[in-house]
């Protein structure tokens, strides 16, 4: 196979990563319902680190401890917009989680990496995307809820800039998994105090067990290690407009099962989530996709 190929099979696996983060927001606007942020994070964190318990023998220990560096950040992204998302809408949330697009060709540089101007145009086109897609009515004023969803798009943004660091150190399977648990112990930690003061009936448990099977197994465990998988061969600032999909493939299943409009603005938005991404692929120092 050859580097390009390569390449273009790494960025298939992240459009397909997005489709399957599209897949959740339904199913998590039901689940939430009935479950907790906390609680809903926390299960579906145990499931994946289940599924990818065997892999965790064959975790180093200094992979343990980068892996473990790189999940604690990754927790960070989901309390922090978890919070943020208790005052702020999640149109609004959307737009400010979205600016890791940018954050990300940030940061690079500061690790001595390359950074095409292309990168930061693309960012910019994304963001404008997601903008056009989420915000109606935008208003300047900040709130605290805006500073922790922000806090969010930080973290996310040095996530993805982590992960590219580390992850051609490690095998895909045992850093995914190193990550997961990572996570479903920090999820329990957090969820304990909600379980001592208000323990969760079984009843609601069965309710959504086909919802939690589904976001640990498929959205947790499975899209961690293709992430982990892909980005030993896809930039980091390819992966930050990449990821800028979700929101289009979000709308599209909430059209399918939630019965949702598809707006002009939705169309316009994906169409230029659609060209960043294409962007992104262009280094005009090599003067090729």
């Amino acid at each position: 196979m050859t580097r390009a190929s390569t390449s273009y099979l790494g960025i298939g696996i992240l459009v397909l990563v997005t489709v399957v983060w599209g897949t959740t927001f339904p199913i998590v606007k039901n689940a939430v319902q009935s479950l907790s942020p906390a609680m809903l994070i926390a299960m579906r964190f145990i499931v994946a680190a289940i599924v990818l318990l065997p892999w965790l023998r064959f975790a180093s220990q200094k992979l343990w401890l980068e892996g473990g560096l790189v999940a604690l950040v990754l927790f960070i992204s989901y309390l922090t917009q978890v919070i943020g998302l208790t005052s702020v809408s999640s149109s609004r949330g959307a737009f400010i989680t979205g600016l890791n697009v940018i954050l990300v060709p940030l940061m690079l540089p500061f690790l001595k990496q390359r950074v095409p101007w292309t990168a930061f145009v693309a960012g910019a086109i994304a963001l404008g995307g997601i903008a056009v897609m989420s915000l109606q009515g935008l208003t300047l004023s900040f709130s605290i809820g805006d500073l922790w969803v922000l806090g969010c798009a930080i973290s996310y943004a040095l996530y993805i800039v982590m992960m590219d660091r580390i992850a051609s150190r490690y095998d895909a399977l045992p850093l995914a998994a190193v990550q997961v648990a990572v996570v479903a112990v920090l999820g329990i930690l957090w969820a304990i105090p909600e379980l001592v003061s208000k323990p969760l009936p079984t009843a609601v448990i069965l309710e959504n067990w086909l919802p939690i099977v589904y976001l640990g197994i498929v959205a947790t465990a499975l899209t961690t290690l293709a992430q982990s998988y892909a980005q030993r061969i896809v930039p980091a600032f390819q992966t930050s407009v990449i990821y800028a999909l979700e929101p289009v493939f979000a709308a599209i299943f909430s059209v399918w099962w939630l019965k949702e409009i598809f707006t002009r603005e939705a169309i316009i938005g994906a169409g230029l989530i659609l060209a960043a991404m294409l962007l992104s692929q262009y280094d005009p120092q090599k003067k090729q996709l």
